[in-house]
């Protein structure tokens, strides 16, 4: 799978859902869906020119960005080892009007799937990935977002830490971390983490706690930007690391234990352990809100209270989507081989505030831009709605011709692979 570092979007479906959802919302919902489609089946007739702000050309296998308005393309050379081409498009706001290309350099890495990343970071494009496939080496590569021309280049991928970018060398011995000024390329701090277990906590404008675990079950806990250590403890609970999975979410450390089937919660200020609860393999842990949500491995969703570890609510109807807005958020059924339609949970009871129906979500980099949701309507259309999670509605805007799917949003645009391969973008209506 491509990654294009867009955030985390998850829609793996899994078992039947123990009760119904509730349904009266959902059906006059659909009926509004049915007949918005109705009414927008004429606008979908009209040309294209009137619609899509811009067709960027593309060769198959090229990978797009968009972001902030922009759109950076990458396209592959003619053979493995060939250098692809990066370029920049500056998208226009009257319909009908041609994009412009303001750059186009060409590049060393290898454009392949699963591989190669892009990035918009600051004021540069970074492109990562194998400098020569297959053995090649990854390298970072920060392009000018101006001018394409590179500033600077490094080993390793960078995470967003702040205001910098964090590097890691050193992935089969001790690790060192270096802060580096990403539009300079400059180490800030370097400082040597040695650890079994090395995990990050996320913020909004990136990592700002590296956690790290030793194989005698030490933890510490430091300042991912300034490059200190904060503080240091021994853990305490049931298992040994090797038989532990640790995990950072908001101001917990979770150690999981796979044979004892506990889960103990430790404060990232004071390395404290807070408490301990049963709980059999968790696929995966996120904030809701005020709450701690444990994804199941066989579906389901338990919210946990973080100061206690007391089960607040639990359900196991549903699969966590990501999303989240005003204290609601998004969810969908389980159930292999079947798509199930949206809900939006009540973040503080997981009580059903309404079905949306059976939508994809468009990747997104903004996280308080609008929810694209996509299905499509025959004959080569697609139907875009906006998905209001805070007011559990949803809000058909558009019906567009020749889209195959791969779209992705801003605050500003859509973006969506056309069925002939090159990208259309649209100033969706709000």
């Amino acid at each position: 799978m491509t990654v294009i570092d867009l955030g985390e979007l998850r829609d793996d479906p899994l078992p039947q859902p123990s009760g119904p959802a509730p349904r009266a919302v959902g059906r006059p919902l659909r009926l509004a869906v049915v007949l918005a489609l109705t009414l927008l089946v004429t606008t979908a007739a009209a040309p294209v020119a009137e619609r899509v702000a811009a067709v960027v050309p593309a060769p198959l296998g090229s990978m797009v960005l968009l972001h902030d308005g922009e759109v950076f393309l990458l396209e592959p050379g003619g053979a493995p080892a060939a250098p692809g081409w990066l370029s920049a498009w500056t998208i226009p706001t009257s319909p009908g009007a041609r994009p412009v290309q303001r750059w186009q350099v060409p590049v060393p890495v290898s454009v392949t799937a699963g591989f190669t990343q892009l990035r918009r970071y600051a004021d540069v494009l970074l492109l990562t990935g194998p400098v020569s496939w297959p053995d090649g080496e990854y390298r970072a590569f920060a392009h000018d977002r101006d001018t394409g021309r590179v500033r600077w280049q490094r080993a390793g991928t960078g995470l967003s830490a702040g205001p910098d970018l964090l590097f890691e060398d050193g992935t089969d011995g001790p690790q060192t971390y270096h802060s580096v000024d990403p539009s300079t390329g400059r180490d800030r701090w370097s400082a040597a983490v040695p650890a079994l277990f090395t995990m990050f906590r996320h913020r909004a404008d990136g990592v700002d706690r590296i956690v790290k675990v030793d194989a005698g079950g030490t933890a510490e806990v430091w300042d991912a930007r300034r490059g200190v250590r904060l503080h240091g403890g021994q853990l305490d609970h049931e298992g040994t690391p090797s038989d532990t999975s640790f995990e950072v979410v908001g101001d917990l450390l979770l150690a999981v234990g796979g044979s004892s089937g506990r889960l103990t919660g430790y404060g990232l200020d004071r390395l404290d352990r807070r408490w301990e609860v049963p709980l059999p393999t968790p696929s995966f842990f996120a904030e809701c809100g005020s709450l701690l949500c444990a994804q199941g491995t066989a579906g389901g969703v338990r919210a946990l209270d973080p100061a206690t570890g007391r089960t607040v609510w639990r359900d196991n109807r549903w699969e966590l989507s990501g999303t989240e807005r005003g204290g609601r958020m998004l969810a969908s059924g389980l159930g292999r081989g079947v798509r199930h339609p949206l809900v939006v949970l009540d973040v503080a009871s997981g009580r059903v505030a309404a079905e949306l129906d059976v939508w994809n979500l468009a990747a997104s980099n903004s996280s308080d831009g609008p929810v694209i949701g996509l299905r499509p309507a025959g004959d080569g259309r697609m139907l875009v709605a906006e998905l209001d999670v805070a007011a559990a509605r949803a809000r058909v805007r558009d019906v567009l011709p020749a889209v195959s799917g791969d779209c992705q949003s801003d605050a500003q645009l859509l973006l969506c692979r056309l069925t002939d391969g090159r990208f259309g973008v649209w100033r969706v209506p709000r």
